[in-house]
């Protein structure tokens, strides 16, 4: 019975282990995807580069004009680009489309669309972000 009791102690632990682990795992990866596609934006590539070169406030005063400016270019071409691979998919689907299915169609259009919606959510959430930020500034 004691042993037992230590067996099932020991499993018990490996299993308390392996979840918190799991969960830590996705924290950690969910919050470096963030700080990534946060970086596609100006001020988020900017907070970023301050951190990792470990700027002070002087320094970043002297910098700002000009990582602003590389930054807003950065962005500028995230954008651009977004829109470009928009353009190709849209293509894409254009062409395929007579090759497919109705099944198929039905499938690509579900998918489009789950696409397009989760994007919008995202773009929902950056601009409630920025508002945020933008009444803590105005303080």
């Amino acid at each position: 019975m004691r042993n037992f009791k230590i067996i099932a102690a020991v499993l018990s632990l490996i299993g308390i282990g392996f979840v918190a682990g799991f969960f830590t795992h996705r924290y950690v990866a969910v919050r470096e995807i963030h700080q990534v596609a946060e970086m596609r934006f100006a001020p988020g590539f900017e907070e970023h580069l301050y951190h990792i070169i470990e700027a002070g406030p002087e320094q970043q005063q002297q910098l700002h004009p000009i990582v602003q400016r590389y930054a807003g270019l950065i962005a500028e071409n995230h954008i651009e680009s977004r829109a470009r691979r928009k353009t190709l998919i849209d293509s894409m689907h254009q062409e395929i489309k007579p090759l497919l299915s109705a099944g198929q169609l039905q499938k690509l259009d579900d998918f489009s669309r789950r696409f397009r919606e989760h994007n919008k959510k995202k773009d929902k959430k950056k601009k409630d972000k920025k508002g945020k930020k933008d009444k803590k500034d105005k303080k």
